[in-house]
């Protein structure tokens, strides 16, 4: 294991860009280990692993800061372990695409970015230049940040999670983006009451990107699947959405295929009765090299 962990982080070597240093350097069986996962966040690595624990001997003579073992059964939700490194020293700002945010080894669902959307990211900063941006389900606000740094004219984010909007606000800070004006928003609460809400008020945005749990329970018993409530978002969505704007539309459901989820976009839309362009889905980054169990497609409006 110790060589194939070599051999994993060689060929990565010309994959990921100077400005990033969080990604993936180990994906399972794609790189000769089934159920052991590796990502690096500045210096720091976190191995998540199926069923049996990985062995100690497998990191003697890897460079890393520090080492977190981190179980992901699905009953199992718990924060990392520190088994090299600082315990006490969780936290640590990495770098994507230039931009910067905070994770936390300690956190228990998850780090604080999904490395698998770096591209997303990338794209979204691309189109976000003066536009304004809605970021629904947007857990610590990485796309909202992104296209911030990027220039955008306001971003809305929304989660059900306090915290997580906390630490959202954390990583505008660390990218010196003031939060004393009033372009950068965050609203708590459910995703669909707020896009309710705004389409009474008439507000309507460039860009929006739904990215939601494949299931999710709000504090009112409200229950969120991607089988039965995708079409409904895409529909809500669009409705915010004018001329010459875009829906980046994404799906990690493993139980969902591309065919499937682009019939689920396609319901939503003929809800909504919106006419609209479907992209070629964007692809993983390549340090995932696996599965590809990420769909994601931009609508164009």
């Amino acid at each position: 294991m110790y060589e194939q962990i070599r051999t994993a982080i060689r060929i990565r070597k010309g994959l990921i860009p100077s400005n990033t240093n969080a990604y993936r350097i180990f994906d399972g069986i794609s790189d000769g280990h089934e159920g052991i996962f590796i990502d690096v966040f500045n210096g720091h690595w976190l191995v998540s692993y199926r069923e049996e624990e990985p062995e100690p001997l497998w990191f003697e003579g890897h460079e890393a800061e520090s080492i977190w073992f981190k179980a992901i059964e699905q009953e199992d939700k718990g924060a990392a372990r520190c088994v090299r490194g600082d315990p006490d020293m969780s936290r640590v700002v990495i770098m994507e695409n230039g931009v910067s945010f905070e994770v936390d080894f300690a956190a228990g669902y998850s780090q604080g970015l999904f490395l698998d959307q770096r591209l997303n990211r990338l794209e979204v900063a691309g189109r976000a230049s003066g536009k304004k941006i809605l970021n629904c389900f947007s857990y610590t606000c990485g796309f909202s940040v992104a296209a911030a740094v990027a220039g955008a004219q306001s971003t809305t984010s929304i989660d059900l999670s306090r915290s997580y909007l906390e630490w959202g606000k954390r990583n505008f800070s660390i990218n010196d983006i003031s939060l004393s004006s009033s372009n950068h928003h965050f609203c708590r609460g459910d995703v669909f009451e707020w896009l309710n809400q705004f389409r009474r008020k008439e507000r309507s945005f460039d860009g929006v990107i739904l990215d939601p749990p494949s299931f999710s329970r709000s504090k009112k018993g409200g229950v969120f699947t991607i089988e039965r409530d995708y079409p409904r978002l895409v529909a809500a969505a669009s409705r915010l959405v004018g001329k010459g704007g875009w829906i980046l539309a994404c799906c990690n459901h493993h139980g969902i295929n591309e065919g499937k989820f682009k019939s689920l976009i396609s319901e939503g839309m003929l809800k909504s009765e919106s006419v609209v362009v479907l992209d070629e889905s964007l692809q993983m980054p390549p340090d995932f090299s696996g599965q590809p169990y990420l769909k994601s497609i931009f609508l164009e409006f």
